[in-house]
């Protein structure tokens, strides 16, 4: 199995929708693989934390919307599905349920996490390879 091919299992062990998302692209699993390395720049929890602290509406719902998206376009079902469920709950209360947003982050943040450890097992099978 070639190494590309290893990489995309990977991301399908850990539950990401990678067929999809491929053909999304045209097929093109190195642009796929790509932007897939850009997670962890995109999940921006920090800064999600910090305009729902400031109570920043066009921040937040700009920054998770734009995770949202990126996630489901790259079949990041975990993390779509809970942003998803972060801008349902923004749009309904606002800021008025705070305590929810935050776990709505912290489950975003737990599936980056998960997700975090399939990178790193994708450079390790890149780097193996580079060595070979």
């Amino acid at each position: 199995m070639d190494e590309i091919q290893s990489c995309l299992d990977v991301l399908r062990e850990n539950d990401v929708d990678v067929d999809t998302a491929v053909d999304r692209l045209m097929g093109n699993d190195n642009l796929y693989l790509e932007f897939i390395k850009r997670l962890p720049e995109e999940l921006n929890l920090a800064t999600l934390r910090d305009a729902l602290a400031q109570e920043d509406a066009e921040s937040f719902h700009f920054h998770l919307h734009n995770l949202k998206g990126f996630a489901v376009n790259l079949g990041i079902t975990e993390i779509a599905e809970a942003a998803q469920a972060g801008l349902t709950e923004f749009r309904i209360s606002q800021f008025r349920n705070i305590t929810k947003l935050e776990g709505l982050l912290q489950e975003i943040e737990a599936s980056g996490e998960k997700f975090a450890s399939a990178l790193v097992e994708i450079k390790e099978i890149e780097n193996a390879n580079n060595d070979a």
